[in-house]
């Protein structure tokens, strides 16, 4: 298998690892916008249990994430990605079985846990097998999977499934993301594992990239605010169009992530993080002062650009500054850290919303929490990152 430095950007292997990736992301969000349907019309439940249904996979995915990065570097990508797809799609077709409000939640919960560990191990292989001199843009790139399935996967599902035709929607979640697994069974792996590593803490995690970890989670906390309460808040302010929202995001993180990504490669991470906490800053500001429909959807662009610098900035450096046989554990470490933000920052801009009375003062809010990490990235990881190059330059 040629080396990551004399391969291409968009070589067989990433293409096959694309698809995969994106047809992993549209079997998860044909059910994003449909299982709070089924739930209310079939289960009877109510909204708190939808919120509850709905928690469950994070809580899934938090805890498969460590475990599928340690499998990852211990006994390498092949089987334990199989496998993890495989599972994802059992769990996938499991909900034909959701008879009861508490199977539900066990199938959900069960179904975080293949979810987070196959999307932990698409990321790691991406980042084996996309050329090291490019591995921000490429990387960048392959996050774009998650953002094209998040405008087709609902779209077709509400477009497709009516109230009532939940077999036929659960039955295709299962086929999709059977598909997911027929592509990654083509991928050539690269060989890569520590037959050695000991299953403790510090395997599951990564120290290296506790500061990078600890900035995404502050960073991502005040996204949980917009993956909560943005419909919510829509509604607040009479805007109608409130699905707009997410195509202008979605547009947003299309046109960013590229370029950013190229921006790493040459410039390191200081411009693409410095951006892209800008523009995130100005998208809470301007959700809670400009409260318009045009406002609304000029601060879903500047968050998709915003979002679509860091991210894959940060998962960019994780893999930098560890050897190979640690990139499960990195990449499960930071997505790990986003997953805790995105959950417990919607908990406390609830809290916060509640207290003062309106969505648009509770993004107020969320822009000047963002000084947290701006701090945290200014003072602790961009000085660290810059000293690890040093160091691994000098070898």
């Amino acid at each position: 298998m040629a080396t990551t430095s004399d391969r291409k950007l968009w070589n067989r292997d990433f293409v096959l690892l694309f698809a995969s990736s994106l047809l992993v992301w549209i079997s998860f969000y044909f059910l994003i916008p449909t299982l709070p349907s089924y739930i209310e019309n079939h289960l009877y439940g109510t909204p708190t249990q939808i919120g509850l249904v709905s928690s469950m996979l994070t809580l899934g995915a938090i805890v498969a994430r460590p475990l599928a990065g340690y499998a990852l570097d211990r006994w390498g990508r092949r089987g334990i990605q199989l496998a993890l797809l495989a599972l994802f799609s059992v769990a996938a077709f499991s909900y034909h079985f959701a008879t009861s409000m508490w199977i539900l939640m066990v199938i959900r919960l069960l179904h975080g846990l293949p979810f987070g560990g196959a999307t932990t191990a698409l990321g790691t292989v991406a980042s084996d097998v996309v050329p090291s001199a490019q591995r921000g843009e490429g990387l960048g790139y392959f996050g774009l999977s998650n953002n094209l399935a998040m405008a087709i996967g609902p779209a077709v599902a509400l477009s497709l499934f009516r109230p009532g035709q939940y077999s036929m929607l659960f039955t295709s979640a299962g086929l999709v993301a059977l598909g997911a697994l027929l592509l990654g069974w083509f991928v050539r792996y690269p060989t890569v594992r520590d037959p050695g590593a000991r299953f403790t803490l510090t395997s599951l995690l990564e120290r290296r990239v506790g500061w990078i970890s600890l900035g995404t989670l502050s960073l991502y906390a005040s996204y949980g605010g917009v993956v909560t309460f943005i419909t919510l808040y829509a509604v607040e302010q009479g805007i109608a169009r409130a699905g707009w929202f997410f195509s202008f995001y979605a547009l947003g993180l299309v046109l960013s992530r590229p370029v950013s990504g190229r921006v790493f490669d040459r410039q390191g991470p200081n411009w693409t993080i410095a951006a892209g906490l800008t523009l995130m800053i100005l998208a809470y500001f301007t959700l809670g002062m400009w409260r318009t429909e045009p406002g609304y959807l000029l601060a879903a662009f500047l968050l998709g650009l915003g979002s679509g610098a860091t991210g894959p900035t940060v998962f960019a450096m994780a893999v930098n500054v560890v050897p190979p046989d640690r990139r499960g554990a990195a990449n499960a470490t930071v997505g790990t850290a986003i997953d805790v933000g995105i959950g417990g920052g919607s908990i406390l801009l609830g809290a916060v919303a509640q207290a003062l009375g309106s969505y648009g003062s509770m993004f107020l809010v969320a822009s000047a929490s963002l000084l947290l990490p701006v701090l945290i990235f200014a003072l602790k990881v961009l000085p660290r990152y810059a000293l690890a190059c040093e160091q691994a330059s000098s070898k």
